[in-house]
């Protein structure tokens, strides 16, 4: 498993975590639609991570990249 924020293989996406989903699910909605994605955002007032591979939890447990990071640009 890569150490990544959120992982998408295919039609599958994936997250490493509660608040890492939420920055998942920003970067889904804006694939279909960057004005919802943006709206939603400010609404509930959230600043979302949009680099895939950022993520601190990955070194604090100590965990290992083993796989192929496979991302997409927002």
């Amino acid at each position: 498993v890569p150490c990544a924020r959120w992982v998408v293989d295919g039609n599958i996406w994936t997250s490493s975590g509660v608040a890492a989903g939420m920055d998942m699910t920003y970067a889904f909605v804006s694939r279909l639609n960057s004005t919802i994605a943006d709206r939603a955002v400010n609404i509930i007032e959230y600043e979302p991570h949009k680099d895939p591979s950022w993520d601190p939890f990955c070194e604090i447990w100590n965990t290992t990249s083993g796989g192929t990071l496979h991302t997409m640009s927002i």
